[in-house]
């Protein structure tokens, strides 16, 4: 089985921490099909990338033209456009059997284009910004368009699939798929050694969240509770691990300031981008992980809180319920009042939690069987025929 992964949100030389959850799925699929990806680079950041690498899987980088911040509504054909050559030229080395696109809008527009264009079908993963682009009525009715057009669309939560069928989406070719976690890289360390290579105190309560600087995370919603929390709680820490990233516009400058407003300078620290490993240990360092989010598809930072042992306080976004339970943690009505955060987050601290069994829980989300299940999607699209083209999926 030949695979061709389309996709803008991968990481590349410029941008290492970048998609890392599409990558770490491709990585494991790589492992039961003959892989390639390509992945688009908007043209200013051109110059920083080179047109491919090796591999394994072997990646293309062609530049994606587009106009930033108008005629958002043609992202879609312009990706398209940008990535054409390229997919022909790598096609007369690498006659792949079928088309693997990453995101509603715009990669699975272009990718649905790229495969009426070769004649091979597709499958689009929808990842969660779907929920966003839908609010807007034209790139609405071109993720409408595009998949209905896919041979399947695999969604990482039921949220999403209903989204895909609230579409036009027929619902017997819409599945869920969630992200998985890498249990050999997120796994628990003993929290005093964490803790001390991080330079924290042993005797500190910690919060840890984890995600880029986007207002989507509400980060702020946990830093406006941690007075309340710290009047019974005064050894209260938070860390925010992430940076900021091309969709943070003014939030990073605003969360500062909301720290500096309450005087939290000594207990908040937001420390940037981090490899995974970095991750880890700021997790496994954590007394409680806090999932504030007002949106998420399938989170990885959840799964890989939970696969470290630490246990969580997660808003009711995406796939969470699949991920937390009793055992793991607590689920929180994401438009729950300040004061409910803060009394959850409070009982959170207070409870003893049995953290092996919590890291029990991780094995099931293990990425190798992620990828199973995408590859047997994958091996049902090829020789069906696409719906509303009336074409033959393997059709030369």
């Amino acid at each position: 089985m030949r695979v061709l992964v389309f996709t803008t949100v991968f990481p590349n030389p410029a941008q290492p921490l970048h998609g890392l959850f599409v990558a770490e799925r491709v990585r494991h699929t790589a492992d039961l099909a003959d892989v390639h990806v390509i992945s688009p680079v908007t043209w200013f950041r051109r110059r920083l990338v080179p047109g491919h690498e090796q591999g394994p899987p072997p990646v293309e980088y062609p530049s994606f033209y587009y106009a930033p911040g108008v005629l958002k509504s043609i992202d879609g054909l312009l990706l398209f456009l940008s990535a054409l050559p390229t997919v022909l030229r790598l096609r007369r080395q690498f006659d792949f059997d079928l088309i693997d696109g990453h995101f509603g809008y715009p990669d699975g527009v272009a990718a649905i284009l790229l495969g009426q264009w070769c004649r091979r079908p597709v499958t689009v993963t929808l990842r969660g910004s779907e929920v966003e682009m839908a609010r807007y009525r034209l790139r609405r009715a071109a993720m409408a368009w595009s998949l209905k057009r896919a041979a399947r669309v695999i969604a990482v939560s039921a949220p999403l699939a209903d989204l895909a069928v609230s579409l036009g989406v027929a619902t017997g070719r819409v599945t869920v798929i969630g992200n998985g976690v890498d249990c050999s890289r997120f796994r628990p360390v003993d929290r005093l050694d964490a803790r001390r290579k991080l330079g924290l105190p042993d005797d500190a309560q910690l919060l840890v969240s984890v995600g880029h600087l986007a207002r989507v995370k509400r980060f702020d919603l946990v830093v406006r509770a941690l007075p309340a929390i710290a009047a019974s709680h005064p050894k209260l820490r938070f860390a925010i691990v992430g940076g900021a990233a091309a969709s943070s516009g003014s939030y990073p400058a605003e969360l500062d300031e909301t720290i500096l407003r309450l005087n939290l300078s000594d207990r908040v620290v937001v420390t940037g981008r981090l490899t995974p490993d970095d991750v880890a240990l700021w997790l496994s360092a954590a007394d409680l992980f806090v999932l504030a989010s007002d949106r998420e598809g399938s989170s990885n930072a959840l799964r890989e809180a939970v696969a470290c042992g630490c246990p969580v306080v997660a808003s009711d976004v995406g796939d969470a319920r699949h991920v937390v339970s009793a055992k793991t943690g607590v689920i929180v009505d994401p438009n729950a009042s300040s004061a409910q955060w803060t009394a959850t987050i409070e009982a959170a601290l207070e409870r003893r939690w049995d953290r092996a069994a919590i890291r029990a829980t991780a094995e099931r989300f293990a990425w190798s069987d992620v990828a199973a299940r995408v590859v047997g999607e994958w091996s049902h699209s090829i020789g069906a025929t696409t719906p509303d083209s009336g074409m033959t999926a393997l059709g030369r």
